[in-house]
């Protein structure tokens, strides 16, 4: 083997190793993710005064975070055009949190969760449109059966009929600005780093659900010690870290890639609530687990989609290379 074929091939395996970070960051904030709706259920306080402390927090930590970054001189700030996608993630964010947890209260979790698997169709489209992006048919395909066993556990956990209208508009809603958060800050993320990005959304949300909590009349104040420790773990956890993963990913990944992963979210979040919180877990719960889990590796992982969901082949306004995904700056 000559020189130049070996330098050739160690270049390839570098832009792979590249490509496979991005996508790896994407599952690891998954798993952060389905922390999430365990250490809110053990709470005592209502979802809504959850999402209030737990975006005030997030704002806490964020701010360190970026007061660090700029001091090190690695902030990349909104400016021009990039704050229209800024203020968007931010109002769409603090939208979808409060319509959430309406929607749980009005309906239930099954109900909500089995609408929610029409995210990764809501954000399909709009990428489509605004990043031109064409996923194989292997991704789509691969995908659609994670959705399908994202309805067999969302079904699993129905309890009776749940059928306020009211609560079902809502819970539709709550996937269009989930979809809106997701392209949004996929069009940000050319322009501004990771911490910025994220700070600027968590202070547009927290204002929009502080004002859905005084509309509502939530009272924040009744929250305790331990409430507020929960909040703050979130905040902490899949809040910053979980954010920070998947906000950083979608600089290098499809936006569609974020939509179909978390769909493995209630997933996770079943088997973790079974072992601390003691919840029930049925034969049809695994069934629809393994089907989910089965779907999304083959949407990420599967010789037919795995280029798409690398970020190979795709077009976007301002595409990053892949083999800068290692060495660019974990704030970027």
């Amino acid at each position: 083997m000559s020189g130049a074929t070996a330098t050739a091939r160690g270049a390839q395996r570098a832009v792979d190793s590249a490509r496979r970070l991005p996508l790896g960051v994407v599952l690891v904030a998954t798993v952060l993710y389905s922390t999430g709706p365990v250490l809110a259920q053990a709470s005592a306080v209502s979802g809504t005064v959850f999402a209030f402390w737990r975006l005030w927090f997030g704002i806490g930590v964020l701010g360190v975070a970026a007061a660090v970054l700029r001091a090190r001189g690695g902030a990349r700030l909104p400016r021009g055009r990039s704050w229209v996608w800024v203020l968007a993630g931010g109002a769409t964010f603090g939208l979808h949190q409060l319509l959430f947890f309406s929607a749980v209260k009005a309906t239930s979790v099954a109900t909500v969760a089995l609408i929610g698997t029409l995210g990764p169709v809501v954000v399909g489209l709009l990428a489509i449109r605004l990043f031109n992006e064409r996923p194989t048919a292997g991704f789509v395909g691969w995908g659609g059966v994670a959705m399908l066993g994202a309805a067999l556990v969302a079904l699993a956990g129905a309890q009776g009929p749940q059928g306020d209208p009211v609560g079902v508009a809502m819970a539709l809603a709550n996937v269009v600005f989930l979809g809106l958060f997701f392209v949004a800050t996929k069009g940000a993320r050319s322009d501004v780093d990771t911490v910025s990005y994220l700070l600027a959304v968590m202070v547009v949300a927290a204002l929009i659900v502080s004002l859905g909590v005084v509309a509502l009349g939530e009272p924040v104040a009744s929250a305790t010690g331990g409430d507020l420790a929960l909040a703050a773990t979130v905040a902490a956890g899949p809040g910053f870290l979980g954010h920070f993963g998947m906000t950083w990913a979608l600089r290098f990944v499809p936006a569609n890639v974020p939509s179909v992963a978390k769909l493995a979210q209630p997933v996770l979040s079943g088997l973790l609530a079974w072992a601390v919180l003691a919840e029930t877990v049925t034969a049809t719960h695994i069934a629809g687990g393994l089907v989910t889990l089965v779907g999304v590796g083959g949407a990420l992982l599967g010789r037919g989609s795995r280029d798409f969901a690398r970020g190979r082949g795709r077009a976007s306004p301002e595409p990053a290379p892949p083999e800068a995904a290692p060495s660019d700056r974990i704030a970027g």
